[in-house]
């Protein structure tokens, strides 16, 4: 005869509360439902779990180890029991997202799809944004973010570590040739992620050598979605991440200018203002992240 779920759950409170009559209080049940209760598990396990006397209650040896196991399966079962009802209730409402250029179609709307598809009553709102947007002006519930964090009230969740990588299309080589230093990229057809008037300074390494160049590009942009593109389409050598670039270079469309020189790892975050408030939508989302970025990023190599 298998032990009584309940009477499990009633002798680890009559443990921890070294009494009847506190656990009969704290759960609202009769002192006589315990007592028996407890009895009767006693009875079916063949054994006493618990020394009774006029003054005090204590755990017998094998008592003590008895509680531990059936408090921790009490527990299991408590967070499966959670886990589920937070699953069937239904997560509704919206998300305001921040993101940098050039993640929002490669990684962002993936994320946010596969995320939908198990929450479909939550609406999606996503700013592309360079700049590190204010979370109560803006609205914002959580943002992505490159790098490291400098506000210190602010929480950072790391998500993936990549690094930027020097890419040009395969016709690019055979018309241009390839550079052989960093010094030798000036005198190339640059693609540069940036505004109207700044160049560009390149910080590479290579068997710990520093070399820092500055370049201007023959065209520029602050979206790297764009520079793939125009990477891909043969105009010019760019610095694109590898979480964006890194199936064209799986695939052969670009090709990896330099390999020898890197630049340093940089990484991902889910940036949110703390987690005391966070809404149960955020928390989701950037669980979620956690979760599947790396399989949304299978080319990211560091």
């Amino acid at each position: 005869m298998s032990p009584d779920l309940n009477a499990m759950a009633l002798f680890v409170k009559v443990a921890e509360h070294k009494s009847f009559s506190a656990a009969s209080r704290r759960l609202g049940v009769p002192i006589s439902t315990v007592s028996r209760k407890v009895s009767e598990l006693e009875k079916t396990l063949g054994v006493r779990l618990l020394e009774r006397s006029t003054r005090q209650l204590r755990l017998t040896e094998l008592g003590q180890a008895y509680y531990v196991y059936c408090r921790r399966g009490l527990e299991e079962i408590e967070t499966g029991t959670l886990m589920l009802n937070e699953r069937q209730a239904e997560i509704a409402g919206t998300l305001r997202l921040s993101v940098p250029p050039g993640l929002a179609d490669r990684l962002v709307v993936p994320l946010v799809s596969a995320f939908q598809a198990n929450y479909p009553a939550v609406t999606v709102r996503i700013m592309v944004t360079e700049r590190n947007v204010d979370f109560i002006q803006d609205a914002v519930d959580l943002a992505l973010r490159v790098g490291e964090l400098k506000d210190s009230s602010l929480v950072a969740r790391p998500l993936i570590h990549y690094r930027h990588v020097l890419v040009c299309a395969p016709a690019y080589l055979d018309r241009f040739g390839a550079p052989g230093h960093p010094r030798d990229l000036p005198g190339h057809r640059m693609i540069t992620f940036g505004g109207w008037f700044d160049d560009v300074s390149l910080k590479l390494a290579s068997h710990g050598r520093v070399y820092t160049v500055r370049i201007g590009g023959v065209l520029a942009l602050n979206d790297y979605a764009g520079i793939l593109h125009a990477t891909e389409a043969g105009q010019g050598i760019a610095e694109i991440p590898s979480i964006i670039c890194g199936e064209a270079l799986h695939n052969g469309r670009l090709v990896e200018v330099m390999p020898d020189w890197r630049f340093p790892v940089t990484t991902l975050s889910a940036v949110y203002p703390g987690s005391r408030n966070l809404s149960r939508i955020v928390r989701l989302f950037k669980d979620f992240c956690v979760e599947r970025i790396d399989a949304l990023s299978p080319f990211v190599d560091i």
